[in-house]
């Protein structure tokens, strides 16, 4: 009895798979036009099923190219003999130096009004720890350790890699450098090499009233 059971039920399985293999055969060659009327739907409404995925049918969102930005050095370091110090960028003021000595007044300017025929003679302002403006319009003022006579110092002073302009005394001596920044970058360089006792920029300050 058990026997004959399992044989009909297996008999049943094989029968119904057959079925709906054949149903799903039958379905496969139904257009979707079809498929639509079936189901009572407009053929307007019927769309072709898409083939097999492809992956290279997808748009994709190409990321924008990146734009190198500038970026600013906002502050700065000098050598006030052995102590450093610091300097922060005022982004709302240049110094304008033209040949010659301009009137007091005429200095600052505006950020970005200066225009580009007359960039080397531009400097940023620079602010120290109390705030006062400074700016750089060329030269570096180099201290030498000892006394030394004008072939001495000369020497000396390209030896370090510099250019030697004129003695302010008999130990201090003005050194070429450009407008803005690079002075001040060549004054730490003089400073790190040891041959000076100390070596800051030219600095422009605005004077003071009383």
């Amino acid at each position: 009895m058990a026997a004959d059971r399992i044989a009909r039920c297996h008999a049943a399985a094989v029968l119904t798979a057959k079925a709906v293999a054949r149903i799903t055969a039958w379905l496969g060659q139904l257009s979707v036009c079809a498929l639509a009327g079936l189901l009572g739907m407009p053929a307007s409404m019927a769309q072709p099923v898409p083939g097999p995925f492809d992956i290279s049918r997808i748009e994709t969102v190409s990321k924008r190219p990146s734009v190198a930005v500038k970026s600013v050095q906002t502050t700065h370091a000098w050598h006030d003999g052995t102590a450093i110090r610091m300097l922060s960028l005022d982004p709302t003021l240049e110094a304008h130096f033209a040949a010659g000595v301009l009137p007091q007044e005429r200095v600052l300017r505006p950020a970005g009004s200066t225009g580009r025929d007359a960039a080397a003679q531009v400097s940023p302002v620079l602010r120290d720890e109390s705030g006062r403006p400074r700016s750089l319009p060329g030269g570096v003022v180099v201290v030498l350790k000892t006394p030394m006579d004008e072939t001495g110092a000369r020497a000396l002073i390209s030896q370090a890699g510099a250019i030697p302009l004129h003695a302010l005394s008999d130990r201090l001596w003005l050194v070429q450098g450009p407008v803005g920044l690079g002075s001040l970058r060549l004054a730490n360089q003089l400073q790190a090499a040891g041959l000076f006792e100390s070596a800051q920029p030219n600095w422009w300050m605005p004077r003071t009233l009383k």
